[in-house]
């Protein structure tokens, strides 16, 4: 297959709206959209895998479908997004059967259940995706229509990365698959902005779902990790106009939010535990949490149980952070975690422990 690049011909004054990936949360691209005021006459670009991690995959796709249908708004696919193609094939049906059961979530299960299709281990999937070509043609078109780069005269977007030179000579696999591509040392001439790689991985001190903006470089890198990660967030980057460096950043999240009750200094430590290096070695119990050794950090990170787990005889920790963080008496931040040790939350992006007293508020 080859590279998709789509150039629309759009005015230069008309302000963008970059969105990251949305990762199936309806619930935080509509509350996103609200906060930058999004309006007919922008434009619209958002960066691929819409799909899959979160609630709404399907709820998700349609209502960019509808925005599409009448607006510019411009979509790249990503490497998520693909499954759809999976509905295309009349072979891997076994193999496709198991994914979605073993998930209970994403656009297939969406499709499923939106159209009372029950999936048991026996189930007959080559007959279920016959059923679900039919009835979601259009939705499985406009996915597979996405392409891979959108192109602008100051700006590209792709899902996960674009390499120097001729873009054109790309392959579809390499735009839509990069891990850390920020760390690959690329410069360009023009911003290339991208998701995929979720932010917050780039740094194993403080953990900052925040877009990394490389003005130096010209890259920026948005994924705040909504739906794939405890802390993460949907962001948003508008640009003032097509031929213009001043960015803005918004951010939305779909955690409980409170309001906090005693001032706190930031710690005089910050370490995260991360993937991919995120195994640890238990040492002992204590309520709801395990003081555990993350071996490459020579750190001692006392973590919740609920975020360990257990894979072919190794201890693996869901991505954690030991840095207090710094408040202020009635700030209003997002609430990750309540424990006995106290409130893993986030303020600004930042995620950290807070250990004084919260007053919980109504997400309205």
């Amino acid at each position: 297959m080859a590279l998709s690049v789509l150039r629309p011909v759009v005015d230069d004054f008309r302000r963008i709206i970059v969105i990251g990936d949305l990762n199936g949360n309806d619930e935080a691209f509509t509350r996103l959209l609200a906060k930058v005021r999004y309006m007919k006459n922008d434009i619209l670009v958002i960066l691929g895998d819409i799909i899959e991690q979160g609630p709404d995959s399907l709820r998700t796709l349609r209502h960019i479908m509808e925005l599409s249908a009448n607006n510019a708004v411009y979509t790249v696919v990503g490497d998520r997004d693909i499954i759809c193609k999976e509905l295309l094939r009349n072979d891997r049906n076994e193999e496709l059967l198991r994914y979605v059961l073993s998930r209970k979530s994403g656009i297939i299960w969406d499709m499923c259940q939106n159209s009372n299709i029950t999936l048991r281990e026996n189930t007959n999937m080559f007959l279920v995706k016959q059923s679900l070509r039919v009835l979601y043609e259009r939705e499985i078109a406009f996915i597979c229509a996405l392409p891979h780069v959108v192109e602008l005269k100051n700006f590209v977007f792709a899902h996960a990365q674009i390499l120097p030179g001729d873009i054109e000579e790309m392959k579809p696999t390499e735009v839509i698959r990069c891990d850390a591509f920020l760390d690959k040392g690329f410069s360009f001439d023009r911003y290339v902005i991208v998701g995929h790689w979720p932010v917050m991985l780039y740094d194993n001190e403080k953990r900052d779902a925040n877009p990394i903006i490389n003005r130096t470089r010209k890259i920026i890198c948005m994924n705040g990790g909504i739906s794939e990660k405890h802390d993460g967030q949907l962001n948003a980057l508008v640009i003032a106009n097509g031929v213009s460096e001043d960015f803005t950043v918004y951010y939305e999240d779909t955690l409980p939010k409170g309001r906090i009750l005693n001032s706190q200094v930031a710690g005089e430590f910050c370490h995260s535990i991360c993937a991919p290096n995120n195994e640890v070695r238990p040492l002992r119990k204590d309520k709801d949490f395990v003081y555990c050794r993350q071996e490459s950090l020579e750190r001692d990170f006392w973590i919740p149980k609920s975020y360990l787990h257990e894979q072919n005889g190794k201890v693996y920790s869901d991505d954690i952070t030991d840095y207090q963080i710094r408040v202020t008496y009635e700030d209003v931040v997002s609430i990750v975690e309540e424990t006995s040790r106290g409130f893993l939350i986030k303020k600004d992006g930042v995620t950290g422990w807070y250990y004084g007293l919260l007053e919980p508020l109504s997400n309205d």
